[in-house]
């Protein structure tokens, strides 16, 4: 029994491997999201007999059997989304989970992601990374979360669309931090770009109009503090704050909040200040 994941390309159907050529043109089936995405690839490919099932986790319950049925007469399955990796942002997580505990061990195909291309060429250190995917709608949730996942000072890679770009630009550009960008769209396509810069600095109309149409993977870094440039900075506000009369604890909790430092950080430096 078989039951592969196979990448797909993001945009340039010559991205498409030959081992994933291979892969699908012998499958007897064809898990997809949409059937008129799969068709397209299908049909560039030139395969005429196989079963397409369009997946959703919904309908995992009713297709479920006939996947395990289906392997068990030595049938091929193949895996894909409507582009790029499958299960990156995308659904099929519970169906993996499922033949892993029918002790069906998945076979990767890897192949195209739009995120690791949007980091490739975004100019940051790629030596650590953290990948978000889709950001909440409520614009609050969507501001708390990115200002959470930042503050680990590596870049952050986010998937969004135009409405969420007008947010985030418009957001911190107001509150003027050391927030570096690059935002990417249509990549491998023939319209793709790649635009970067410090958000405070960037205009919005120039988000606006490269970001009209397409789909876009926006990657975020939040400038580390440089501890050297503060230090004299954090032990005139100890001492300012010594004169309050606030405990070294209260002192420090307030120097952690206000130069963002670690909390052990921020307690040594009030023991070190503190008179």
């Amino acid at each position: 029994m078989s039951f592969f994941i196979v990448s797909t390309p993001i945009g340039n159907l010559g991205d498409l491997s030959t081992r994933a050529i291979d892969v699908l043109s012998s499958s007897n089936i064809i898990i997809c999201e949409k059937k008129n995405k799969a068709l397209k690839l299908i049909s560039h490919l030139k395969i005429n007999k196989v079963k397409i099932i369009s997946y959703h986790e919904s309908k995992l319950k009713k297709i479920f059997p006939e996947i395990i049925k289906s392997l068990k007469e030595s049938k091929k399955i193949s895996f894909i989304s409507d582009a790029g990796t499958p299960l990156i942002s995308d659904p099929g997580s519970l169906l993996i989970k499922e033949l892993i505990i029918n002790n069906i061990e998945p076979i990767v195909v890897p192949g195209p992601s739009a995120s690791l291309a949007a980091l490739i060429v975004s100019g940051f250190n790629t030596d650590k990374f953290i990948f978000y995917g889709f950001l909440p709608k409520s614009t609050s949730k969507l501001k708390k979360e990115i200002d959470n996942v930042i503050s680990s000072n590596i870049p952050v890679i986010f998937y969004a669309n135009k409405n969420d770009l007008y947010k985030i630009f418009s957001i911190f550009k107001s509150e003027n931090k050391e927030i570096y960008f690059s935002l990417s769209k249509e990549l491998t396509k023939k319209f793709e770009g790649t635009i970067r810069g410090k958000i405070s600095d960037v205009d919005i109309s120039e988000i606006k109009s490269f970001s009209s149409k397409g789909e876009f993977v926006l990657i975020l870094l939040k400038a580390a503090k440089d501890k050297d440039l503060n230090i004299e900075k954090i032990k005139k506000r100890i001492k300012e704050l010594m004169k309050k009369s606030l405990t070294k604890k209260e002192i420090s909790e307030k120097i952690r909040d206000e130069f963002e430092l670690k909390k052990n950080e921020s307690y040594k430096l009030t023991l070190k200040f503190h008179d």
